[in-house]
């Protein structure tokens, strides 16, 4: 160790192994002698890139955990322009980072809250955070889906707030289950109405049964008799509906070889009044097909319920088109009918054809109840088939399409009484200007003769 008292004493050995005659002088940098290897500059250089190597390391495990996320982690500037975003956003909103990196939140809002994104980002201008926040987003594919959102504002080294955060998670799905068990309970409350409505209504039922019997044997003009004769069938119609109990009763009696034709046929006839106030005209495309083993009373009751939402959609006037294919279902490969109902209606919107078969749905307002198109989807269930809709609101094309394929059975599956079905009369149908054809157009997806008005039934 140097002696700094006596400078010369550290030269007194000159043989000694350990002197170092440099060491004698102060000529030397201070941090040699106290024995730094590197001079100053290069060690803080040292620690700044072991520093930084750190805090690489950091970001990269940051920028993995972001990334590997099933939630959607954005971030957006104060104009709302989105500046980030992960795999799990593109999963949850369709986007890829390409697509949607410098567009506007507005991308993603949904129709129903266009405005609630803007709110967010003043309180994150304020620098207020939005904790589980619960709204509607808007999916690539135009449906809306559910989130649970946190928003909180982005700061710069000085404190100031440059932009927010936001982490989205998909709840649809959980929303979905909460509303199936809404769902559930509120039919299991139709259920039981319905049960005690039909238990109401069978006496004045049977009354009035009687009175039509008394009445199909009195002299009547053959128009009067027509009218009966519907009269007869309709009311025989609503004693089924009655026991059936809006579909809960899961007993199908009354099964029978029919020809589909005629079911159709009767469907459209209970509509003759409201056809001839819109002003819609009937078009009829029935290729021969065999007699459908089916519930008559149940597919009239699906195709008088699709007759009637076509109405709905042509308060001004239009067409109804009904058309019967033999056809082979494309999922199943099993041989049966389609049945097509399509109107050149108003169109429903997307968002309005995936709930439209489910129970409750409306879009009627109070004169609806929502059963009507899920009851015929149980219905249509029940036989087999398969019920599909598409729609167009193009203003150059527009209309509805129910297209129904139906198996040829031998049995209704789930009929666990068995009875033999009631003879039935063939309805004379006054209908004017119905056009039937029985010529084949090649094709179960064109029609015979395609509308230049409106192409939205060539759907089927």
């Amino acid at each position: 160790m140097l002696d700094r008292a006596n400078p010369r004493a550290a030269t007194a050995d000159k043989d000694s192994p350990k002197t170092h005659p440099k060491a004698t002088t102060f000529d030397e940098p201070l941090w040699q002698l106290a024995g730094v290897v590197e001079p100053p500059e290069e060690a803080r250089t040292a620690r700044e890139a072991a520093f930084e190597r750190k805090a690489d390391e950091t970001l990269a495990l940051l920028a993995a955990i972001v990334e590997s996320s099933d939630d959607a982690i954005l971030s957006n500037d104060l104009d709302g322009i989105i500046t980030s975003w992960n795999k799990g956003a593109q999963q949850i909103f369709g986007y890829t980072p390409a697509e949607i990196i410098g567009h506007s939140l507005a991308t993603i809002a949904s129709e129903n809250c266009q405005d609630d994104w803007a709110h967010c980002l003043e309180k994150i201008r304020r620098g207020e955070r939005v904790d589980h926040y619960e709204t509607f987003r808007r999916h690539k594919d135009g449906s809306d889906i559910v989130v649970s959102l946190t928003v909180s504002p982005i700061r710069d080294s000085s404190g100031t707030v440059i932009g927010a955060s936001k982490v989205a998670r998909d709840i649809t799905g959980t929303r979905r289950a909460e509303q199936a068990l809404r769902n559930a309970d509120k039919l299991a409350l139709a259920g039981r109405m319905a049960a005690s409505i039909a238990h109401e209504i069978n006496n004045p039922l049977e009354a009035i049964t009687n009175l039509l019997f008394l009445l199909d044997h009195e002299a009547l003009p053959e128009q009067a008799r027509r009218y009966l004769i519907l009269a007869q069938h309709e009311l025989s119609r609503v004693s089924h509906i009655a026991s059936q109990t809006l579909g809960f009763f899961r007993g199908a009696p009354g099964t029978a070889a029919t020809p589909l034709v005629d079911i159709i046929d009767s469907a459209i006839s209970l509509h003759i009044g409201r056809l001839a106030t819109c002003n819609v005209v009937v078009e009829k495309d029935y290729q021969f097909s065999p007699s459908l083993f089916c519930n008559q009373g149940e597919l009239r009751q699906v195709l008088v319920n699709l007759v009637a939402n076509a109405l709905d959609a042509m308060p001004n006037g239009g067409r109804l088109i009904a058309r019967v294919r033999t056809a082979v279902d494309p999922a199943t490969n099993a041989s049966g009918v389609r049945v097509v109902i399509a109107d050149t209606g108003t169109g429903m919107s997307l968002r309005t054809q995936r709930s439209i078969f489910e129970p409750f749905y409306t879009t009627k307002g109070a004169t609806g109840t929502g059963l009507g198109l899920w009851v015929s989807s149980q219905i249509i269930a029940r036989h087999k088939g398969r019920i599909r809709v598409r729609s167009s609101e193009s203003p150059d094309s527009h209309g509805t399409v129910f297209s129904i394929f139906l198996p040829n059975l031998t049995e209704i599956p789930g009929n666990e009484i068995q009875q033999t079905a009631l003879p039935t009369q063939q309805l004379p149908l006054p209908i004017d200007g119905g056009h039937v054809t029985s010529h084949e157009d090649g094709s179960r997806h064109i029609p015979a003769q395609s509308d230049p008005q409106s192409t939205a039934y060539n759907a089927a």
